[in-house]
C-alpha cells in the first residue's frame, strides 16, 4: 500500500506535526563522499541509502531525512576526492539528531548505513542505551544487509554487489564503460599511497579497471540482479517497521 511520506527538510512545521501523528516514523540514510572506482559516482553510499529509505517510506509513510554525508572509516581515506571525519565526532551527531528527532515526536527511527562502517560508528554512541530507556521508542539501524533479514549478499567497496545495487537503483549516475586500463590519474590525496594491506584485496593500482575495488569484479554486476535484491531489502525492512514496536538494533 502506498502512503504519503515526505523528505524533511521540504516541510513546513505544520506539515511535520501532521506526519508525527499520522506516522511518527523518520529515515535517516548515512552515507559518505568517498572514491567509488572509476564507474560509480562519489556520493554512491548516501544515494544509495537515500533511495531504499524512500521505498520504503512509500509503503510506511514517514519522512526521509537528508543524507547525512559526514562520517568515517573504510580504508580509502587516501583515495582523491575522499572525505573521512572524526568518528567520534560523527557518532555524537548522529546521537543528538536521534534524540532529538524522539522529542520531536518521533517513535520510529531507521538509521540505514549506507557507508558501512557507520554501523560501528553508532555501536560506539549511547544509541542503544538510549533505546533501552525509551520503552514507546524503536530504534532500527544497520547496513542494508545487517538490519533486516533479507539474504542478500554480504557487501564489498565499488565491486560486484554495490554496482549491483547502482545499476538499479541509480543507473543514471553509472558509467560501466568507465572501467578502462591505463587510466594514470592523480589519485592519492597528498601523493600517499594508502596501505593495500589495510584491506586485503582492496586494488590500489589506478592504471587498472579495479582501481578502489574491494571484492569481485564490478564487471558481473546486473541491474536484474539489483532489482531482486533490492526489492528483498525493502520487504524486510518495511516489516521490520511495522512489526509491533519494540527496541531493535
Amino acid at each position: 500500500m502506498m502512503k504519503g511520506w515526505r523528505r524533511y527538510e521540504e516541510l513546513r512545521p505544520d506539515e511535520l506535526e501532521q506526519i508525527v501523528r499520522e506516522h511518527p516514523i523518520a529515515y535517516w540514510p548515512l552515507g559518505l563522499l568517498e572514491h567509488h572506482g572509476w564507474h560509480l559516482p562519489i556520493g554512491f553510499d548516501g544515494i544509495k541509502a537515500t533511495r531504499i529509505c524512500e521505498r520504503c517510506a512509500t509503503q510506511t509513510g514517514g519522512v526521509v531525512l537528508p543524507v547525512m554525508w559526514w562520517g568515517g572509516s573504510g580504508g580509502h581515506g587516501n583515495f582523491k576526492w575522499t572525505h573521512y571525519q572524526d568518528e567520534q565526532a560523527a557518532g555524537e551527531m548522529a546521537y543528538r539528531t536521534v534524540e532529538r528527532l524522539y522529542a520531536f515526536g518521533f517513535r520510529t527511527v531507521v538509521l540505514l548505513c549506507g557507508h558501512y562502517p557507520w554501523e560501528g560508528i553508532l555501536k560506539q554512541t549511547r544509541l542503544d542505551q538510549l533505546a533501552e530507556e525509551l520503552s514507546d521508542f524503536r530504534l532500527i539501524y544497520g547496513t542494508e544487509v545487517s538490519i533486516a533479514d533479507s539474504g542478500v549478499p554480504p557487501g564489498d567497496h565499488a565491486a560486484r554487489q554495490e554496482t549491483t545495487y547502482g545499476l538499479h537503483l541509480l543507473p543514471e549516475f553509472v558509467r560501466m564503460d568507465a572501467l578502462t586500463f591505463g587510466r594514470g590519474e592523480e589519485v592519492w590525496a597528498g601523493g600517499k599511497v594508502p596501505d593495500e594491506e589495510f584491506f586485503g584485496g582492496l586494488a590500489v593500482d589506478p592504471d587498472s579497471p579495479h582501481f578502489s575495488q574491494l571484492g569481485e569484479d564490478a564487471a558481473l554486476a546486473t541491474a536484474e540482479a539489483g532489482e531482486r535484491q533490492v526489492e528483498a531489502i525493502v520487504e524486510s525492512l518495511v516489516q521490520l517497521v511495522a512489526a509491533p514496536r519494540q527496541n531493535a538494533n
